[in-house]
């Protein structure tokens, strides 16, 4: 075999080897350490609203005016004599945990009939609300119990003489935390007592309350990589028919492409930090099998190109054909699973196919 192919294969062996041992790796992760990310999941999409309500200042307050907003919905009383304090108090340490993004807190009283707008505005003050961030919401009783159970698909439900003799409180009703997404959209479900379940909340409502160009740079690293792809490929072809000043463009180009890559990659989660992948079961292995192979080829690649760009720019051509034809499978399989790594990430449906009031 002449040293063309030889310098091929070796390239592809490395991708293939390295796929493998990732994924023996991944696949054979004990089920606890390849979990999902945790929260009740629902249909991530289910339209909230619509709904016309008074908040705690005595303005009225519609689904329309939260249409663009990431916004954490919850569910209490202001006689609640225990569960409420609670969440309320959990409320307020996630109010100063998302301090500096635009991510809103909306508190739906179950007990409208009582909690009237001012009786309200004294409840947040008692538990230091942000009245820019932090409403307060209340209004036909009927209407109010319709939206909770229907969109947030939550339980609510007066208690009956004798359930109270017994201790429970006047009304029962869900101490999960809602996740809303910008157009109205319900993201998940979150348990108010899990300390884990509201680091994940945290974390992706930062996520989504990002500014518009933040959230935009995943598509954006996709675009790039999937550009890099295809300047790889027609670079080969160029350089095969002799195309030298093309190909050296294109390739320099290809490396200009990985800089902005890396900027963008960095800044990104600069801002929001790790994401999980939310699938569970085989198709978490896959991702993760593929994102291990693409990280670990990605660092072995930097000095690999570094070497092929230095013996071009030395012209010593023989030998930097020689690093290029193994750089190149293993350059072409990082900037295609780059691509892969993000259709899974954000574009896949992970939503389970039922849901259950809690």
């Amino acid at each position: 075999m002449n040293s063309l192919h030889s310098g091929y294969r070796f390239g592809i062996l490395a991708v293939a080897g390295s796929f493998l041992v990732a994924a023996c790796i991944c696949f054979g992760l004990p089920s606890g350490q390849n979990a999902p990310a945790r929260g009740t999941s629902l249909l991530e999409g289910r339209q909230v609203g619509p709904f016309s309500l008074t908040r705690e200042t005595g303005e009225t307050v519609r689904s329309d005016d939260l249409q663009d907003s990431v916004w954490l919905a919850a569910f209490t009383f202001t006689r609640c004599p225990s569960s409420c304090p609670r969440i309320s108090a959990t409320l307020k340490g996630l109010q100063d945990k998302l301090a500096g993004t635009d991510v809103r807190i909306v508190s739906f009283s179950v007990d409208p009939k009582f909690d009237t707008p001012s009786v309200l505005k004294s409840y947040g003050e008692k538990f230091g609300a942000d009245p820019a961030r932090w409403w307060f919401l209340t209004g036909d009783e009927s209407a109010v119990y319709d939206l909770i159970q229907k969109s947030f698909v939550v339980s609510v439900v007066p208690t009956t003489p004798e359930e109270r003799k017994a201790g429970a409180e006047d009304i029962a009703h869900s101490d999960r935390i809602v996740l809303i997404d910008r157009g109205l959209k319900l993201v998940r479900h979150f348990d108010s007592n899990d300390p884990a379940e509201l680091e994940t909340l945290i974390t992706e409502a930062r996520r989504r309350g990002l500014a518009s160009w933040i959230r935009a740079l995943p598509k954006l690293n996709a675009t790039l990589n999937f550009t890099s792809f295809v300047f790889l490929l027609t670079g080969w072809a160029l350089v095969r028919r002799g195309r030298w000043r093309a190909h050296a463009f294109l390739m320099l180009t290809c490396l200009a492409i990985s800089g902005a890559f890396l900027s963008c990659y960095l800044t990104y989660h600069y801002f929001v930090g790790t994401v999980r992948f939310p699938g569970s079961g085989p198709i978490r292995s896959l991702y993760l099998s593929i994102l291990l192979s693409h990280t670990v080829l990605a660092v072995a690649m930097v000095p690999m190109i570094a070497l092929t760009v230095y013996r071009a720019i030395r012209k010593d051509f023989e030998r930097h054909r020689k690093i290029a034809r193994v750089t190149f499978p293993i350059w072409v399989y990082i900037s295609l699973t780059g691509v892969i790594i993000y259709l899974m990430l954000y574009q896949m449906n992970h939503a389970p196919v039922a849901i259950a009031t809690l």
